[in-house]
């Protein structure tokens, strides 16, 4: 496109883009918090969109009247970004699962504190998984790959009025590999401490019929935070690799929603 010479169709696909992108980021991971002030997130959306605007693809829509389809074509676009960014954040729905399991486990899931991501409260063992979560997500570039993915969906989903194809992602399982995906991840994460408090509780009811002058009920509850908070310290190495693996599983789940769209 040569400077200074802008027609219908590159407003409109502009527009499009930018509704687009706009979606991807307000349901983005760490951006989309509610602590990240609204105008960052639309200016940010407008710089991107114009930093991509010369490499998206306009095939089909030369020729093409905007009067009927407009209001499909931004509907379209919304849902595409909004798909793309929730498929980005189900890694941190995995981490959130399993953190709620662990803090259920070790008995602290009346321990709450207010989390800006989901703008509720939440238990604190599974706001401090989050948090490292995060850490971890910006430090191995992950960003980066989702939004090169965002950028590579124009290209494998192109702006044209014709429809998506959401019955061809259904029939590949995609919905149920998702929902797998997140099940086992959480699980992972959860299963050596959950291990570990089952087996405690099994000792310490054994220990309560042999000496029923101890109140088992109480000594329990502190018992397994410090066993918990031990076996929290002791599987973070192992932790790191398995959500390392799981970001790269759950940026392969996202390329492949683009594929089958």
């Amino acid at each position: 496109m040569a400077p200074f010479q802008i027609n219908e169709t590159e407003i409109i696909v502009f527009g499009l883009a930018l509704i687009r992108i706009s979606t991807f980021f307000m349901t983005w991971p760490v951006f989309a918090q509610i602590t990240v002030p609204n105008h960052v997130k639309v200016l940010f959306a407008v710089a991107v969109t114009f930093c991509i605007f010369n490499v998206i693809p306009r095939t089909g829509l030369e020729g093409q009247t905007y009067d009927d389809g407009l209001f499909w074509m931004a509907s379209k676009e919304a849902l595409i970004g909004a798909l793309l960014g929730f498929v980005s954040r189900l890694l941190f729905f995995a981490v959130e699962c399993g953190g709620h399991l662990i803090a259920v486990s070790m008995g602290l899931a009346s321990a709450t504190v207010f989390s800006p991501a989901s703008g509720q409260s939440v238990a604190v063992i599974e706001k401090f998984y989050v948090v490292l979560l995060t850490l971890l997500f910006l430090g191995l570039n992950a960003h980066h790959t989702f939004i090169t993915a965002m950028v590579e969906s124009f290209t494998a989903v192109p702006i044209s009025p014709a429809g998506i194809d959401l019955a061809a992602f259904g029939s590949q399982k995609g919905g149920a590999e998702m929902i797998q995906a997140v099940t086992l991840s959480g699980l992972k994460m959860a299963a050596p401490l959950m291990v570990v408090i089952f087996f405690l509780n099994v000792a310490m009811g054994i220990i309560g019929r042999a000496v029923p002058q101890i109140n088992v009920l109480v000594t329990s509850l502190s018992v397994n935070i410090m066993a918990g908070l031990v076996a929290m310290i002791v599987t973070l190495p192992a932790l790191f690799v398995v959500l390392d693996r799981d970001v790269i599983n759950f940026t392969e789940i996202l390329f492949r929603l683009m594929r089958t769209l």
